[in-house]
């Protein structure tokens, strides 16, 4: 190695050295505040894309106790990973995939692409494996069907159905809402047991099913079980859609 070549290996070593040090510093919660903030700031400033937004959403893992400082922080961080723009756009949505905090990383989304890449990277986070005993991922689940909700996602009614089946309430319930938000001519079909549900545990979801057909004037195809299981504060018109029982 030439001269000019250690030269140049040595302020490299001492920069990787840096950054290094400071996307620890940027993202522990146990550091002294000015040392994350000063570190935050460095990552904010830099050019590099590749290696500031990757530190700077690290930041998003934790909350502090304080709660102005722990706002401004995070949104210290939001403005110096959306002024990459769409460069930024694939390190979110790997981050999103594999965080279980999706809220500040989703606003970053909502910044800097459209709609479309928006649902599609939501689509992508959704785990339809078994999760039951994994909170975290039964929380991202729920959380991301929520946010799916304000979406239409048309053909993809199949893909939520799924989650009709998994054991958490909410879930379930999320699954429910985001369905009878769709305009696929399926989703009637999918929900209707619900109306015919009088378990405890699905209160919620048959109320909501109900809601459904009552401001979609959906059809009841199913009127034996309609009737052995009307649903309480709701009756069938002639048209064989729900309206209010008063």
């Amino acid at each position: 190695m030439g001269f000019f070549e250690k030269i140049f290996a040595y302020f490299a070593g001492r920069t990787d050295r840096r950054n290094s040090s400071m996307a620890e510093a940027a993202k522990n919660p146990k550091s002294l505040k000015e040392d994350r903030q000063a570190a935050i700031e460095y990552f904010v400033e830099m050019s590099d894309c590749n290696i500031a937004v990757p530190a700077l959403l690290q930041r998003f893992e934790f909350s502090l106790e304080h709660g102005i400082n722990d706002t401004r922080e995070k949104e210290k961080c939001m403005s110096g990973i959306v002024k990459y723009g769409t460069e930024a756009l694939p390190f979110i949505a790997k981050h999103l995939k594999s965080t279980s905090r999706i809220a500040w990383p989703i606003k970053m989304l909502l910044k800097i692409t459209d709609e479309a890449s928006v649902i599609q990277a939501l689509k992508d986070c959704l785990d339809f494996g078994e999760v039951a005993f994994d909170q975290d991922k039964t929380d991202k689940n729920y959380d991301i069907l929520c946010y799916l909700a304000d979406y239409k996602l048309p053909g993809y009614y199949k893909e939520i159905a799924h989650f009709l089946t998994v054991q958490d309430e909410r879930v379930r319930y999320a699954a429910v809402e985001l369905l009878c938000g769709q305009d696929d001519q399926e989703v009637p079909q999918i929900v209707e047991r619900y109306l015919f549900d009088d378990s405890n545990e699905n209160t919620r979801l048959r109320r909501a099913v109900a809601t459904a057909f009552l401001t979609r004037n959906w059809q009841v195809l199913d009127l034996e079980n309609y009737n052995k299981k009307p649903v309480p504060g709701f009756r069938l018109s002639e048209k064989r859609t729900l309206v209010p029982a008063s």
